[in-house]
């Protein structure tokens, strides 16, 4: 009798080792395989990044091209990578530039990138992000003064101390007085914050503007403008490598409308990433083809070579204009600052490619630092594999 039991606890016991192999083993190959679907998505996801953070495309100035057609079919390859640098995660800001939805002046839509990358079982999101953030928190003008006071936080709020700040302060008076003036640097204290006061050449200007470059452990630079953005009304500001555009505000552009204003430019500056300014064009001085309009005419309205000024590296552009509306015979000085490439550089956050929230499946994401016009940034990309 002891055998006949010791029979059946034999087989009780082969047989629970055969029922937890029958369902461990399924649920370890599951595990198993979404490990190596994941490590092989992650592996596509670092040669995608770094064949668009490394490599220069095809040709190697294809976003410097004044003709840049939609998705321009002369693109072979894609890549973000400056072609004049020996330096790894160095990117064209004129390339980044051409990933910009809407860009006046043509871009690749995202099809077309995915296309050249090779990438159409796969969606993708491309980020480039400040490394932190610089805000405003008052400007005033004494008599002959501008003061400013800053806080610098990393982008989740924690205050930066010892952060060094140098400031820009654009102003004006009437039609024939315009200046710009630097100092710094101001460092910020335990909690962020810097205060400084930019000394002025005149009493109580019409108009007046802070740009701070802030500039952190020597690595991260990045530039901040004050106030409200400017309402702008008299065109969009271009550039493609040494080449300033000026095109139309009406989109598209209406051609059968009559002139909004003659405008004149009188002064064009450059600031570039190092804090030198430029100026680069006096329309005071005889034979300047400084006058154009917003209501008629081609789309572009008005545009200039300046040779080096893709590697002065410029950040922001000063417009001095002076219009004068046709029918009424009034005058009015409009001083306009933006950033060279204003939806890549500065403090927001610029985006690419498919939509995160439509993400159902497994993804990954990988990032690196990178530097555009010499001021450091997070690039971040996400990759996910797409249904068929």
């Amino acid at each position: 009798m002891n055998a006949v039991y010791d029979h059946i606890i034999a087989i009780l016991v082969v047989g629970m080792i055969f029922v937890g192999a029958v369902v461990v083993l399924p649920t370890m190959s599951i595990v198993n395989l979404q490990a190596v679907d994941q490590q092989q998505l992650r592996n596509t996801a670092l040669n995608v990044f770094n064949a668009m953070l490394l490599d220069t495309g095809e040709p190697v100035d294809w976003g410097s091209f004044r003709s840049f057609k939609m998705n321009d079919p002369r693109v072979q390859r894609f890549g973000l990578a400056s072609a004049q640098e020996s330096k790894f995660y160095v990117l064209d800001p004129d390339k980044v530039q051409r990933l910009v939805v809407g860009n006046p002046m043509n871009y690749c839509d995202y099809t077309r990138v995915r296309e050249l990358l090779g990438l159409q079982n796969y969606g993708f999101h491309l980020r480039i992000i400040p490394p932190f953030n610089v805000t405003f928190l008052d400007t005033h003008v004494t008599p002959c003064c501008v003061n400013y006071k800053a806080s610098v936080a990393y982008l989740d709020g924690t205050p930066i101390p010892n952060a060094q700040t140098y400031a820009t302060v654009v102003y004006a008076k009437g039609k024939d007085y315009f200046n710009i003036t630097q100092s710094g640097p101001v460092g910020t204290n335990p909690m962020g914050i810097c205060e400084g006061t930019v000394e002025l050449g005149i009493t109580e200007p019409d108009y007046y503007m802070v740009t701070l470059r802030v500039t952190v452990a020597d690595v991260a630079t990045l530039v901040a403008t004050s106030g409200e953005p400017f309402n702008n009304t008299i065109a969009i500001i271009n550039v493609v490598y040494d080449t300033l555009v000026l095109t139309s505000t009406k989109d598209p552009p209406d051609y059968n409308e009559p002139p909004n204003e003659n405008v004149w430019i009188l002064d064009i500056v450059a600031i570039g990433s190092q804090g030198l300014l430029w100026h680069l064009f006096d329309g005071t001085k005889a034979g300047q083809d400084n006058k154009f309009n917003t209501g008629v005419g081609t789309f572009e309205l008005w545009y200039e070579d300046f040779p080096g000024l893709h590697d002065f590296e410029p950040v922001v552009f000063i417009f001095n204009f002076w219009a004068v509306d046709p029918i009424t015979g009034l005058g009015r000085q409009q001083v306009l600052i933006v950033m060279a490439y204003p939806d890549v550089l500065g403090t927001s956050v610029f985006d690419y490619g498919g939509s995160l929230k439509n993400v159902r499946g497994a993804s990954v994401k990988v990032q690196r630092s990178v530097v555009i016009s010499s001021m450091t940034y997070t690039a971040e990309l996400w990759l996910w594999k797409e249904s068929p």
